[in-house]
């Protein structure tokens, strides 16, 4: 079928419907291998190629998050209107290209600038995706197919901890070798080839999937910011949010929650030495194994909550699902640090992954049910830059902290003394934090479901109306 008569694809055969789950699900888990590859082997790169802290901490930040936070729009916009299979073909094989050629980094400049391509390329991954599942499943059948892709970003983080570190390890045990037209290469570079280019194949495989018909169509209203295929603006999509903050405002601050909890698992390493005396790679296993265990029960627990209060005829069920999410992680989290023994540290960081990976499903799985097909790239494209910016900001700079470390070296030349930064202060910050946010979600909770366009299936909407109810097409 040509693409200017796309079929409808919630009326796909199941077993089609769910295998573009599962491949795009394995797009995602790629997507987050790429990502931590750095912070696995940073040290190394840091050693060859004489970085300073503030450089180390450019390229785990700024370099990844430019791109993927400031293109996700523009990107959204474009698959809102153009082949969503396409631009995600386009986006595999920019970020996997740009990561087998961060292999060929001689200095900073190209390492920085290849880590942009990268986050370039996956800015394309959640629009896409979240957009083209949504289209595939009907609203009763989506918070589980929206919730098993949300959990590539567990397995993703968990095969990078879990497998990444003995890797790494084995990898640092080779020499450098000589090779064809590139000459001496490192181990770090060549960690970089392996990871970058067979991701490739998934840029091919994107044209198995069938591009369906977009869902949930509001009124066309040429006018008032869509163009004559009915597509919204970015305008009008930001205008739509605007009006509807109560339902959007509230999605978004408890997503952020999410983002802010799920930082402090970058601070494991730290505090596992420091309290436990574990090394890295005990750390990494650990890790690794919360993120494949307790990943995979939330999203199961997600979908089992989501589908309970949809039975009970709960318009925003997917939102409870959120809060509930919620708690379970902010009591894990508020209390590993304080544990008397390893195993409860590692029992109560287990609840907070499970709570965590019940909420991290909930958040796009409502965002699929509120926003409307014309403008449903554009919004979770501006879903996940609320993310980033909350987790850039708020959770993880980490190009402060590497401003920090450098000031402190230069420091240490003159012999300045300096405290360890501790990690308790961060926690309860965020921590407080979480109790706020949780304690405006449930106050909110009446006055949102009003305004939170979450309606049954044959109620289409109206981006640019006040009220968000259309007339069926």
């Amino acid at each position: 079928m040509s693409a200017a008569t796309p079929f409808r694809g919630y009326r796909a055969s199941r077993r089609y419907a769910w295998y573009v789950v599962i491949l795009l699900t394995l797009t995602q888990v790629v997507s987050y291998i790429d990502r931590f590859l750095p912070s696995l082997l940073i040290e190394q790169i840091k050693r060859d190629l004489a970085l300073s802290d503030f450089q180390v901490g450019l390229l785990l930040g700024p370099a990844f998050g430019l791109f993927y936070v400031f293109v996700g729009l523009p990107i959204g916009w474009m698959a809102d209107r153009c082949s969503r299979r396409r631009i995600l073909a386009i986006g595999i094989s920019i970020w996997c290209s740009m990561t087998a050629a961060a292999g060929l980094a001689k200095g900073f400049v190209p390492l920085f600038c290849a880590r942009l391509g990268v986050g370039l390329g996956e800015a394309a991954v959640a629009p896409c995706s979240v957009s083209l599942i949504s289209d595939y499943f009907e609203r009763p059948k989506r918070p589980q197919a929206i919730s098993t892709f949300m959990a590539g970003t567990f397995i993703g983080a968990g095969a990078a901890f879990l497998f990444g570190g003995p890797i790494v390890f084995a990898i640092a045990q080779i020499p450098a070798m000589s090779l064809p037209l590139l000459g001496e290469v490192q181990t770090w570079q060549l960690a970089f080839f392996i990871v970058g280019l067979p991701g490739l194949l998934f840029a091919g495989m994107m044209f198995t999937i069938r591009e369906p018909k977009r869902m949930d169509q509001a009124m066309r209203n040429i006018e008032s910011g869509a163009n004559a295929a009915g597509a919204a603006s970015i305008g009008s999509a930001l205008r739509y949010i605007r009006l509807r903050w109560r339902g959007f405002g509230t999605l978004f601050a408890g997503s952020a929650a999410v983002v802010t909890l799920g930082s402090l698992a970058f601070w494991n390493a730290a505090f596992f030495a420091r309290t436990w005396d574990w090394d890295v790679r005990q750390v990494g296993i650990a890790t690794g194994l919360l993120y494949f265990t307790g990943g995979p029960i939330g999203t199961v627990l997600g979908v089992r909550l989501t589908n309970w209060w949809i039975a009970r005829g709960r318009s925003d069920a997917t939102m409870r699902t959120l809060w509930v999410g919620l708690a379970i992680a902010v009591a894990g989290f508020a209390t590993f640090t304080i544990m008397p023994s390893i195993e409860f540290t590692i029992a109560a960081l287990f609840v907070a992954f499970v709570g965590q990976a019940t909420a991290a499903a909930a958040g796009p799985a409502s965002l699929t049910l509120i926003a409307p097909g014309q403008m449903k790239s554009q919004a979770v494209a501006i879903y996940y830059l609320f993310m980033a910016f909350s987790d850039s900001c708020w959770a993880r700079p980490r190009w402060a902290l590497g401003l920090i470390y450098s000031v402190i070296q230069r420091c240490s030349a003159t012999r300045c003394r300096f405290r360890p930064l501790r990690l308790e202060p961060l926690l309860w910050r965020c921590l407080l934090s979480e109790c706020v946010i949780i304690g405006l979600l449930c106050t909110n909770s009446t006055t949102s479901s009003k305004h939170h366009p979450c309606l049954d299936r044959s109620t289409q909407y109206n981006p640019l109306s006040r009220r968000g109810i259309g007339t069926p097409q």
